[in-house]
């Protein structure tokens, strides 16, 4: 059975899934300090219960300058050890053990159970040894994280990612994922040429209002046995299960 095509999604989520690791090439001093600020990021997401982000993407062309291509807005949810992230008509939604993905467009929805919960907007670990950090510089009342990928053969989404980082909540702020292949642009005329592109994320922290939801489960899904079925909003829906394989 196919899995979902998430390619149209693939900025968007993968713009979620940033690097943070023991930076490499720079002074003793440095070194301490954005491992020291690189550590308080990991503890604000792990150890908040409850936020809601509201995020704002753009893709623009080139390597600076402000020709935005297209944009479109998000949200992540987090409450507990349930968490939803919500975009381009798509949802990843994490239980306590069970990660459904689910795909309005082509009306179907991935089944997979992990064995441990992923209730943050961003993994901290995931591409460590394919990326260092180069810098870290003090603006304003953030700091500003520069990381590019480490030659090793092994091609990554992104070139390079920036990151301003809140210096009294340490929370991530925005993202700048610099697109290591090139993009069809649209021009003036209406014609299409490739060039190289950046993503823009804007994240804006809610740590106030909580999020009245009352997740379930069975509001997506109904499971006996092997067999699975979609409910609520996903009735009628393909559903791929993952676990199984």
């Amino acid at each position: 059975m196919k899995g979902i095509d998430m390619n149209k999604k693939i900025f968007g989520y993968m713009g979620l899934i940033f690097v943070l690791m023991a930076p490499l090439g720079l002074s003793s001093q440095e070194d301490q300090e954005v491992k020291a600020i690189l550590g308080k990021v990991a503890d604000f997401y792990a150890s908040t219960s409850n936020y809601t982000i509201q995020m704002k993407h753009q893709l623009l062309r080139g390597g600076s300058g402000n020709i935005i291509s297209e944009s479109y807005e998000g949200s992540f949810v987090k409450q507990g050890d349930f968490s939803k992230l919500t975009m381009l008509n798509s949802e990843v939604i994490q239980f306590p053990g069970v990660r459904l993905v689910i795909d309005h467009d082509s009306k179907a929805m991935e089944y997979d159970e992990t064995a441990t919960n992923s209730s943050a907007p961003m993994d901290l670990n995931v591409f460590s040894k394919y990326y260092q950090v180069v810098s870290m510089t003090s603006i304003g009342n953030q700091y500003v994280c520069e990381l590019t990928v480490i030659p090793t053969g092994v091609r990554m989404p992104y070139g390079k990612v920036i990151l301003h980082i809140d210096k009294d909540r340490h929370s991530v702020e925005k993202q700048v994922l610099f697109l290591t292949s090139k993009l069809p642009f649209k021009t003036k005329d209406g014609k299409s040429e490739e060039d190289i592109g950046r993503l823009v994320i804007a994240l804006d922290h809610d740590m106030e209002t909580m999020a009245n939801t009352k997740e379930k489960l069975s509001n997506y899904l109904s499971k006996s046995g092997n067999r699975m079925v979609g409910t609520g909003k996903c009735k009628g829906y393909q559903v791929i299960n993952l676990a199984n394989k």
